[in-house]
């Protein structure tokens, strides 16, 4: 699974997106629920799935899942392609 794909996971698990209407371009006001609390479970659901633990700047930096998969890659998550 790539890390798109496992990040469209996180976002459905959190906010109840659904898969077809993901897209790195997202902002929190694209998604319901993506508050203050939900980017925290957000985050919470990327440490676990990723074994990771953010710094609060990388927290604050996460506003799209664009950003998020750019913070993972830098952090040298590997991007899987399904196949």
């Amino acid at each position: 699974m790539t890390l798109a794909e496992r990040l469209s996971n996180i976002f459905f698990n959190a906010f109840g997106l659904e898969k077809e209407k993901f897209s790195p371009a997202l902002a929190p006001e694209d998604v319901a629920n993506w508050d203050s609390i939900g980017h925290m479970n957000m985050v919470m659901d990327l440490e676990k799935e990723f074994d990771l633990r953010f710094e609060v700047d990388e927290i604050m930096e996460m506003s799209s899942p664009q950003k998020i998969l750019d913070i993972l890659k830098a952090r040298g998550v590997p991007d899987r392609s399904s196949g």
